[in-house]
């Protein structure tokens, strides 16, 4: 007999020619949907990471999306694996579950752009949102501090393997999941500005049942870089109904939290925090303030 959809454990269903994997963790409280990136890094860094706590008081779906982790490729890879996509198939999601709206859905990084794009696309299917550290792909060039990060560190010790490493991604970019999961290594300092959490990261990351994938890491950027894929995030952020939380880190070497203030101030009745001595994951580096937030909000 099939499983019902939110019992714990993972369950797949195919929707669009895509077989899409999601776990479930958690049995009681708020339902709350957690979106990994889209770019390749498997689902495993969630719900490693955000899991011991969030799993506690909701009940978790976290959702992979289409080439990443557990879940299938497109047959049809020219544009089908752009963020844009990945957005609508949030709404298989729903339609799988027999949801009208989803509870809690929240994003991180490429994943909360994502989401956001479904939020605008959807507004009466999202009741509240968390965008941590979201890649805002309208936002201003000017606005993109990874240059002057760059610029900042190349003499630091401490990220000069994660900065040579992005200045070899272009020469020699990573071939095969082995080497992507060895280049993910490389720069995961370059994410933190206590890069004492790093071995924790990557552990978390390790435990898992997949591979960073390659095959999405070389289709997802290249799509999302085409004009024709581009979410205008900040230019639809009107459309949002959802109440949304914004969580940052202010040190966010990879989407600036200018980025945020921007979204903030976009996104309707919206609420930005932002976490000092803090980059791209929150909830290591400011793990108790950001955990308050994330129930506060739920919870409110």
């Amino acid at each position: 007999m099939a499983s019902q959809p939110l019992t714990p454990g993972d369950h797949f269903f195919t929707a669009g020619g895509i077989t899409f994997h999601y776990r479930v963790g958690g049995t009681s409280g708020p339902l709350f949907i957690a979106h990994s990136v889209g770019w390749g890094m498997p689902g495993s860094y969630l719900w490693n990471g955000m899991g011991p706590h969030l799993e506690q008081h909701y009940r978790v779906v976290y959702f992979e999306p289409r080439g990443t982790g557990q879940s299938s490729r497109p047959a049809d890879e020219e544009g089908s694996m752009a963020s844009r996509v990945m957005a609508e198939d949030i709404e298989h999601l729903r339609t799988h579950l027999g949801l009208d709206a989803l509870p809690v859905l929240l994003g991180h990084s490429n994943g909360a752009c994502i989401v956001l794009r479904y939020a605008e696309q959807h507004p009466d299917r999202v009741e509240k949102l968390i965008l941590v550290g979201a890649e805002i792909q309208d936002a201003p060039p000017e606005t993109n501090d990874f240059a002057a990060w760059a610029e900042k560190r190349k003499d630091d010790p401490v990220y000069a393997g994660a900065v040579a490493a992005f200045t070899d991604l272009g020469p020699n970019p990573p071939t095969t999941d082995e080497e992507f999961a060895a280049f993910m290594g490389r720069i995961m300092p370059w994410y933190f500005s206590d890069v004492a959490h790093v071995a924790t990261l990557a552990k978390q990351q390790a435990d898992g049942d997949a591979l960073p994938s390659v095959w999405a890491m070389q289709r997802n950027g290249p799509s999302d870089r085409k004009a024709e894929n581009r979410n205008p995030h900040l230019g639809d952020a009107g459309k949002v109904k959802a109440k949304t939380l914004l969580l940052w880190g202010e040190e966010d070497a990879i989407c600036s939290i200018k980025w945020g203030r921007l979204a903030a101030e976009a996104i309707p009745g919206s609420k930005l925090v932002a976490f000092e001595k803090c980059g791209h994951f929150p909830w290591y580096e400011k793990r108790d303030d950001f955990f308050r937030e994330v129930d506060a909000f739920v919870k409110g």
